[in-house]
């Protein structure tokens, strides 16, 4: 995931989502009526993580707000004659600017921060930041400023980027309600206002639920030592939580396929009770409120703006890729079967949900003669971390420096600075949060907390934070990554890279502000690099000896790398229907609910039969923020691909390529179209050949 569901959800809605700042980096509009409220700091200033205290996550709210009335009521003064993009359209990118400065911080610490009375203020200010949003949303002089600007004879020369944003915010003036009758208008931000709330309890109840299962020692057989003595109790019992360090490995290792079953089950119901009557009520609010907008669906409002355009596109999108899946999964599930027969002496047709880690992990030892944990001790969390950094400096001429002593909200949290070595400028700051705790967010995200934007002479730097949860240290061992830890950083790391490059002119479109279904590919890119013997022998060594990882070894990992693939890739497509069958063709009165919805397809999708007495989808929080566009995972890594094989003629640490790669993507954000930036670092118009070999599938007759 690229940020924060919230920001997610605001760019979905329709309604201002981005960011903002005042044009004269001299002045800093600093008021030192809030000068001591470490989230209000001077221009490309550090915010004082620290030394923040509850209460000033509501005086910034009230200061965001404050310096957001300002520059409406300067907007406000513009005759309607003299409305053009300078005097209308950058100021109120400039008003989106200000309250995101606050907003995305305070987004931040709901999601991170140990101390539950900041945490539950968070979400207090965010719903005081989200109802000014709305009231945005519903200003009339504003809306009627966009549309003379639309209408102006500048609208036709104005540069692509500006283009795209006076477009985008005209049409989320009109999703907003306007042309609409004030009966409707004050329906729609009721819905919001409602929705905002659901989301809110929705995700809580996923970050706050916790359940452990205490194993006796007798139980634990075939989990690593390591694993058994970290979780080891007093009581001479291992405890297994539902963290994702604690629960990958307890299912992809334990032999007792009982406990298996009851981790998992335990693990699909986190958000129960609550969350499935929440969903039902989103879902429901969603299509009301694509209806009112004249919309037959929530996926089809959704949409607009994706590359994809309509759900039609994305049904055939799907469609086609469970009929390429199909051969490759029904190979991957009967190894599958055979390595169950053979443990068990009976012959096994089916692969229940709660063992298709374990025996996927007993195919890589018995067909590949590869153990995950054996492949962990040359994966260092530090080691990997600066893997990244020396791979980047030579694909994009970059330097990473530490801070010594950072103001951080755990100690956990370490903070680094982007420095450009051609320009000598810092291009941004951020921070890594990587290890669990109580009350984290549970997943792998990266998350913005100031975008970047053209600010006068200047620059405002971006600042994001990356949050993990990857096994933390002991007093015997460091932080050993298996190699799927890997990827995932590298993946979310790109997110990071694409936020710190941005060099355009709005924040509304900086860094990871594009399409929702192009949104993954410039990070889904930088997987690739962990695949590789050149980048991979640059960090990939023993936390013991200092070995480098061998070639036998990366070889066989290679070989491996497409074990499941087919049933991966039918997962990914269950969990994109689920999304958007609950959004395009989901019908209320038919007395189904999204469970039966759920269980259908997964039955009908995957190789994996539904596990009674569970509900998957209330912990499936991308139905919020990626609503009608979880689809965007697979469409992205099409894409990702393709733009990848250009590495691979030209060469994978090639720095001209890695040049292109950063001026034609990372650096644009959302300020041009998706497909054209595609083209232009292509050279070509893009296909599939380069997604279908690297999930190892025939490009025989596709």
């Amino acid at each position: 995931m690229h940020t924060n569901w919230i920001v997610l959800w605001f760019w979905l809605l329709g309604t201002a989502c981005v960011s903002t700042l005042k044009n004269d980096p001299v002045e800093n509009h600093y008021d030192m009526k809030w000068g001591s409220n470490p989230l209000i700091t001077e221009f490309n200033g550090v915010i004082d993580f620290e030394n923040l205290r509850h209460h000033h996550l509501i005086t910034a709210a009230e200061y965001a707000i404050y310096k957001a009335d300002s520059i409406r009521e300067e907007i406000s003064k513009v005759t309607l004659k003299d409305r053009n993009f300078n005097n209308t359209m950058a100021p109120l990118d400039d008003l989106y600017n200000e309250l995101h400065k606050i907003w995305n911080p305070i987004g931040l610490l709901g999601a991170v921060h140990p101390e539950k009375e900041i945490r539950d203020e968070a979400d207090s200010v965010s719903m005081i930041l989200q109802d000014y949003f709305i009231e945005l949303a519903s200003d009339s002089l504003l809306f009627l400023a966009v549309q003379r600007v639309t209408q102006s004879r500048e609208a036709k020369t104005l540069s692509v980027s500006q283009k795209r944003f006076l477009e985008s915010e005209f049409r989320d003036f009109i999703h907003a309600g306007y042309g609409l009758s004030d009966t409707n208008r004050k329906r729609l931000k009721e819905i919001r206002n409602e929705l905002f709330d659901l989301y809110l309890q929705f995700e809580n109840n996923i970050e706050g639920h916790s359940d452990t299962l205490f194993v006796s020692l007798e139980f634990t057989e075939g989990l690593p030592d390591d694993y058994i003595q970290e979780r080891r109790t007093l009581d001479n019992r291992v405890a297994v939580d539902l963290s994702y360090p604690s629960f990958y490995p307890f299912m992809e290792y334990a032999d007792s396929d009982s406990l298996r079953k009851v981790l998992r089950i335990k693990f699909l119901n986190r958000g129960m009770p609550g969350n499935d009557v929440l969903l039902q009520s989103i879902i429901q609010l969603r299509y009301e409120l694509a209806d009112i907008l004249g919309y037959n669906s929530y996926a089809e409002y959704a949409l607009v703006e994706s590359m994809a355009g309509t759900p039609e596109r994305v049904w055939e999108f799907e469609e086609k890729l469970i009929h390429l899946a199909r051969d490759k999964a029904a190979m991957d599930t009967g190894i599958l079967q055979g390595i169950k027969s053979e443990i068990t002496g009976e012959e096994q047709l089916i692969i229940n949900d709660w063992e298709k880690y374990y025996y996927e992990t007993q195919e890589l030892e018995l067909y590949h003669h590869l153990d995950p944990e054996e492949i962990k001790v040359f994966f260092q969390s530090e080691n990997v971390i600066q893997g990244f950094f020396l791979i980047s400096s030579i694909l994009f001429d970059v330097e990473f420096k530490e801070i010594e002593n950072p103001s951080v909200w755990h100690p956990d949290v370490s903070m680094y600075e982007l420095w450009d070595n051609k320009s000598g400028r810092m291009l941004g700051r951020f921070y890594l949060d990587l290890f669990p705790r109580e009350n984290k967010y549970q997943h792998a995200a990266e998350f913005s907390i100031v975008s970047g934007k053209k600010a006068g002479d200047t620059y405002q730097m971006p600042v994001a934070a990356l949050v993990c949860n990857f096994p933390k240290p002991t007093m015997t061992t460091p932080s050993l990554l298996l190699h799927d830890d890997v990827e995932t950083f590298f993946h979310e790391f790109g997110h990071l890279i694409h936020e710190l490059f941005t060099t355009v002119e709005l924040s509304s479109q900086s860094g990871t502000s594009v399409a929702m279904d192009f949104v993954e590919a410039p990070s889904q890119i930088f997987e690739n690099w962990v695949w590789q013997q050149e980048s991979l022998s640059l960090f990939a060594k023993h936390y013991q000896t200092g070995e480098s990882i061998p070639d036998s070894l990366l070889a066989k990992m290679i070989a491996a790398k497409n074990v499941q693939s087919g049933n991966d890739l039918l997962q990914q497509i269950f969990y994109g229907l689920i999304d958007m069958t609950l959004y395009d063709k989901f019908i209320f009165d038919a007395g189904k609910t999204p469970l039966d919805i759920s269980i259908r397809l997964q039955n009908e999708i995957t190789h994996y039969p539904y596990i009674e007495g569970t509900n998957m989808i209330v912990s499936f929080d991308h139905l919020l923020g990626y609503g009608a566009s979880y689809y965007g995972y697979l469409w992205s890594e099409v894409y990702a691909a393709d733009m990848f094989s250009v590495f691979e003629k030209k060469g994978i640490l090639d720095p001209q390529t890695g040049n292109r790669l950063r001026k034609t993507i990372l650096e644009k954000g959302g300020s041009e179209d998706p497909m054209i930036m595609v083209r232009n670092f292509l050279g070509r118009e893009p296909d599939n050949a380069a997604f279908l070999r690297s999930q190892g599938f025939s490009l025989k007759n596709q």
